[in-house]
Formats: structure tokens, sequence, C-alpha cells
């Protein structure tokens, strides 16, 4: 996870943090999610599950957008899912932590937790080579999507 960082040797390369500041925007994205839920729907999204979650920066952001707004994250990598713990989960609330849930996990399996609004960001989903895996991501999240809900 962390290498010696080559301008600055005393200081640790960190590839999450590098990755959050060069490719995610978490803050503007939960915004951009709850506005395109509510104009499609007409009322407002509670659940946003973030499927291939990583860090969970966007479930953490999304809790933080509205005090009764829950945010599940799903991953398989156990690494990434132990750093966000270690550094975005500690600048959550009390409350804003109970709301927000992860779990290992695969999800080509079922019993993914159900949402208003499930996300694939940045492009996890190219894991997928084959088609009928990719077929089967797709329905798995179909089935897991609340009444009204959407997959972006």
């Amino acid at each position: 996870m962390s290498r010696v960082h080559k301008k600055n040797p005393t200081r640790a390369f960190d590839k999450y943090e590098l990755y959050s500041k060069s490719v995610q925007s978490t803050e503007t994205d939960v915004v951009f999610l709850r506005k395109v839920y509510k104009e499609l729907r007409k009322k407002e999204p509670k659940i946003m599950r973030e499927d291939f979650c990583g860090t969970f920066a966007l479930s953490c952001d999304w809790v933080k957008l509205n005090s009764r707004f829950q945010a599940y994250g799903v991953d398989l990598d156990p690494e990434p899912i132990a750093y966000g713990k270690n550094h975005y989960l500690p600048k959550l609330s009390a409350d804003q932590q109970r709301r927000l849930h992860l779990q290992e996990g695969n999800v080509l399996e079922s019993g993914l937790p159900p949402a208003d609004i499930a996300v694939a960001m940045n492009f996890s989903y190219f894991i997928f080579k084959q088609r009928e895996v990719m077929k089967k991501y797709y329905a798995n999240v179909y089935k897991s999507l609340k009444k009204d809900g959407i997959f972006i």
C-alpha cells in the first residue's frame, strides 16, 4: 500500500490519497446523484449503494448530505475498505457512521442491499470481461433496486 515518495523520501506514497485527488469528486458526485434521482422520480432518494466501493469515499459524502440518508458500500477487496475505515470513517459523526454500512462481498452474489440509487463509478465494472458475467451483474443490480430505484 505505501512506498517511499520520490520527491520527499520521508513521506509515504499513498495510492488511495492520490486516486481520490486525481479521479474522484465525491462531494459534487453525491449532489449530482441526488439531483438526477429527484428529477427522474420527483422525490428524495434515501439509500445509495456504492458497488465496487473501494475506500467508500462516495458513501461517506452521501451520509453527510442529509441526516436521513443511508449508504451501503460493497467491495471484494479488504485493503481499500481498511483504508477507508482508517482515513474516512473517523471524520464522520457518530450518527453518520451509524448510517454507513460496509459489506466485504461480491456484487455478483444475490442479496445486495436494496437501494434507491445504485452506483458503479470509475469504470470498476470493467473487471467483467465476459458478456454473461456483465449481464449477471446488471441483473443483480436490477433485482436489488427499490421501487423507482435507478442505477448509475
